[in-house]
């Protein structure tokens, strides 16, 4: 949310190596706080429907082959004065969900033209 208007920002970006959705949804959180830090905004609340990123990044214990990013992330952090990351049901998530699959869609489209 932009502090001084209240409008969520939402975005999207395609990986087109092979990357297990685990992993996508830490690089899309990566890339969030690197434009939420480019933004100058101090106050980040960052929800996800994939429990086991957001189980990772609030015990910083992450899986091997999300060790990297998450230590990325974890340098991150400092940037902001809060930063929450919570859970967020899919069927409460239902925009995001739909852009998920939307860019998985196109890129996939792409990919066999």
């Amino acid at each position: 949310m932009d502090p001084y208007t209240c409008i969520q920002e939402q975005g999207s970006s395609t990986e087109a190596h092979g990357v297990s959705p685990l992993m996508a949804e830490a690089i899309a959180v990566q890339e969030t706080l690197l434009h939420a830090k480019s933004r100058q905004l101090s106050k980040i609340c960052l929800k996800s429907d994939n429990q086991v990123l957001i189980k990772a990044l609030i015990s910083n214990q992450s899986p091997v082959d999300l060790y990297r990013i998450n230590l990325d992330i974890e340098n991150l952090t400092s940037s902001f004065v809060l930063l929450n990351f919570s859970y967020v049901f899919r069927s409460l998530n239902c925009i995001a969900d739909a852009l998920a699959k939307s860019a998985l869609y196109g890129l996939n489209s792409s990919l066999h033209s």
